[in-house]
């Protein structure tokens, strides 16, 4: 199991499941995107919050693992794994409460300035918080 810095509790909702009777594929990308946002919220507060550089997704895969089913809560767990000049890889998993790992994403993050309408450098600002976040996770 990696050591990935945010961890958060999603509870599953019984409007999560679908026809199948188990939690919609469409829907862990869901929780990985609530995931993410309060990864950016932690990193990005006040006024570096604001600015019109801003993370946006390039790409995103999942690998289901096992199913989930109503009622549960997913402990999702998620970090960076890599950084470059304006991107960044991100990686989630996806445990069940009762014991397995249901999900692992993946996801291709670029800093994108939108007043110029291109991809943008990672700050040093970001880029240090970032290293510090990650670091801590791995002590």
């Amino acid at each position: 199991m990696s050591k990935l810095p945010l961890i958060w509790k999603q509870p599953v909702a019984w409007g999560d499941m679908d026809a199948f009777g188990h939690v919609n594929n469409v829907q862990y990308l869901r929780y990985f995107e609530t995931a993410r946002v309060k990864y950016f919220e932690d990193l990005m507060t006040g006024e570096k919050g604001k600015g019109p550089v801003q993370p946006v997704v390039a790409s995103l895969t999942a690998d289901y693992k096992a199913p989930v089913t109503y009622p549960d809560t997913l402990e999702v767990k998620l970090g960076v794994t890599e950084m470059g000049n304006s991107s960044l890889k991100m990686r989630a998993e996806m445990h069940s409460a009762k014991g397995y790992l249901a999900v692992v994403a993946h996801c291709s993050i670029v800093m994108f300035d939108f007043v110029k309408k291109r991809p943008a450098r990672i700050s040093d600002e970001l880029r240090q918080f970032i290293e510090e976040l990650e670091a801590k996770a791995k002590e």
